[in-house]
């Protein structure tokens, strides 16, 4: 999660970094 984030910080993986997000957030 925390390297999804870091590698969308770029600008380009926003969509990737708020899929993950969503992903992660449900499972927690």
């Amino acid at each position: 999660m925390i390297i999804a984030i870091a590698s969308g910080k770029g600008g380009t993986g926003k969509t990737l970094v708020a899929t993950n997000l969503a992903a992660v957030i449900p499972g927690a």
